[in-house]
């Protein structure tokens, strides 16, 4: 992947058998080994569209690390993502009136691919939308974990926000018996703390469909009750509203626009949630099974428990 700021940057590049060369409002790709040539034209106030197409042409990938405000929403919503993300996540927002106008949301944005597509819908729906709503991003970063946050905070950066990163020992507090739910529960407490002292009055999560109905799973199976994760409720314990916007949005959706954009996800250092002994692995690879001969089953466990929401 080769990253840029400006189109006129590929100008003399050399990537395998390809040379660029950028005139004023074209460019020229010469392939110097099978001898050919492809000519483009481009908008210099929005090259998006162009550097798609010369992924699809050469199959190099090229990605903007600056954006103009015009490129931003044509970056987001990429192509053929209508149906699968962009729609459903308009239907959970309407339906649950999760933003109004002069709310501060805090993202959670643990870095995974689920809270940098939320982050990417939000920032797409104060493009669209007539809302004046304020976005904070905000990572909790385990002090023990070495990864680079760099990229991630580069990434939210070229969108004009500041990724707000709270540090936390919170792996030293994680050694229970259900350390995914402790682990959730203290985040979510850091959060909540944060937001308190700054005002902020919602929280957006990147729970996603297959979220909801595995939790709802996990609860019948195991716990022997019908608590859900709802798409949007208000904490009268911390005085917040939590949203979920992809509510209705399949991983599997999340995961194809993840690859498209090549969205920079943080390498999970969580052993739980490969760990053969997870109960959740457990009940996500049981509806895997079942939508080999039932496709539509995640949908008809969502519809039935429509009433909980």
């Amino acid at each position: 992947m080769i990253r840029i700021n400006n189109i006129f940057e590929l100008h003399n590049l050399k990537v395998d058998n390809y040379l660029f060369e950028v005139m004023e409002d074209s460019l020229k790709i010469i392939n110097r080994k099978e001898k050919f040539e492809i000519n483009l034209t481009y908008n210099k106030e929005n090259v998006i569209s162009t550097l798609e197409t010369i992924k699809k042409l050469t199959e190099i990938k090229i990605v903007l690390d600056n954006f103009k405000d015009r490129e931003i929403l044509s970056y987001i919503e990429s192509k053929g993502f209508n149906k699968l993300l962009w729609n459903p996540i308009g239907k959970a927002m309407h339906r649950f009136n999760m933003i109004e106008a002069g709310d501060r949301v805090a993202v959670g944005i643990s870095g995974g691919k689920d809270s940098i597509v939320l982050f990417n819908a939000l920032v797409r729906i104060k493009k669209i939308a007539n809302l004046d709503f304020e976005i904070i991003p905000i990572h909790i970063h385990m002090k023990e974990d070495l990864s680079d946050l760099s990229e991630l905070t580069a990434y939210i950066k070229k969108f004009g926000y500041d990724l707000k990163v709270i540090e936390t020992n919170l792996g030293n507090l994680v050694k229970e018996k259900n350390p995914c739910f402790l682990c959730g529960r203290l985040r979510r407490g850091i959060l909540y703390t944060f937001m308190k002292e700054n005002g902020i009055n919602k929280l957006a999560l990147g729970h996603h469909k297959d979220d909801i109905i595995e939790t709802f799973l996990l609860n019948i199976i195991y716990q022997g009750n019908r608590n859900i994760m709802k798409p949007a409720y208000f904490s009268e314990e911390h005085q917040v509203t939590v949203i979920r916007p992809l509510a209705f949005v399949e991983e599997k959706n999340i995961i194809s626009y993840s690859k498209k954009l090549s969205l920079p996800i943080l390498e999970t250092k969580c052993p739980y949630e490969t760990s053969v002994d997870s109960k959740r692995l457990r009940i996500k690879n049981i509806i895997k099974d079942i939508s080999l001969e039932t496709p539509d089953v995640r949908s008809t466990i969502l519809n039935s428990i429509n009433d909980l929401f």
